[in-house]
C-alpha cells in the first residue's frame, strides 16, 4: 500500500539549485585545449641569497638570511626559456602559500636597479604583466596589476571563489593575451591581460613573496 508523501511547511522548504555542468564542461574543455600547449620551463638562478631554487631548477623558496648584509636584490626569478611568440602553458603549484605573484616580465625592467618589488611597480608599461596573491592577519587578497586609462598604477581585486592550489598560466603571444587558469576549480578563468604591448622576448615570471612555503613548476608528465 503506498504512503501519501509527507510535506513540509513551506517555511521549512528549500531551493536545490542544480551547478551548472554546461557551463563547467567548457570552462574544463578551455583548460583541455590550452594545456596542448604546455612548455617544459626551468628557473633561472637568482643573486638574491633570501631565494633557494632547487637542483632540478623547478621549485623556488624564500629563506630569509639575516646575517646577510642588505642589498639591492630581486625578489622574484625568470622562466627560461625566453619566449618569442606562439602559445605557451605552464602550471605552479602554490598550494601551501600565503604570498605569490606570478605572469611574465620584460627582462630589461627585470634587470633595472630601480625595481623595489612594489605593486606600482607590476604594471604593463614597467614590463610586468602578473597577478598576486596577498595575506594580511586573517584576510586573504588575490590582486591584479594593470594600468587605468591614465597608465596609472591599477591594483584589481579579483574574485576567487576557491582558493587555486595550482594555477595554469597561459600565453598566446601573437593575440597579444595572457591568461591565468585555477586548475583546482575546473579550470575557471582568474584574470587576462588582453592587447599587451609584449616587447620581442618575454620571461615567465616568479616571485615567492616572503611565504617560506615553495612555488613549484609542474611538467606535463608531472
Amino acid at each position: 500500500m503506498l504512503r501519501k508523501p509527507k510535506t513540509f511547511p513551506k517555511e521549512q522548504r528549500r531551493i536545490f539549485r542544480a551547478p551548472d555542468l554546461k557551463g563547467m564542461l567548457q570552462v574544463s574543455k578551455k583548460l583541455t585545449d590550452v594545456q596542448r600547449y604546455w612548455v617544459h620551463l626551468t628557473l633561472s638562478p637568482s643573486n638574491n641569497p633570501n631565494i633557494v631554487i632547487s637542483e632540478d631548477q623547478r621549485q623556488l623558496r624564500y629563506v630569509p638570511q639575516y646575517w646577510r648584509k642588505r642589498g639591492n636584490y630581486h625578489e622574484g626569478v625568470l622562466g627560461y626559456p625566453p619566449i618569442t611568440s606562439g602559445k605557451h602553458y605552464w602550471m605552479v603549484d602554490v598550494s601551501r602559500k600565503e604570498a605569490w605573484y606570478l605572469g611574465l616580465c620584460d627582462r630589461s625592467y627585470f634587470q633595472s636597479s630601480n625595481f623595489q618589488g612594489r605593486s606600482k611597480n607590476y604594471q604593463p608599461r614597467c614590463g610586468y604583466w602578473v597577478i598576486g596573491l596577498h595575506t594580511f592577519e586573517y584576510n586573504v587578497e588575490y590582486n591584479a596589476f594593470g594600468e587605468d586609462a591614465a597608465r596609472d598604477p591599477l591594483t584589481l581585486v579579483l574574485s576567487v571563489t576557491v582558493p587555486p592550489q595550482r594555477i595554469g598560466v597561459f600565453l598566446d603571444y601573437e593575440a597579444r593575451e595572457l591568461s591565468f587558469y585555477n586548475v583546482t576549480n575546473h579550470g575557471f578563468l582568474i584574470y587576462k591581460f588582453s592587447r599587451c604591448s609584449f616587447p620581442k622576448e618575454v620571461f615567465p615570471y616568479f616571485n615567492p613573496g616572503t611565504c617560506p612555503e615553495p612555488m613549484t613548476l609542474h611538467w606535463p608528465s608531472s
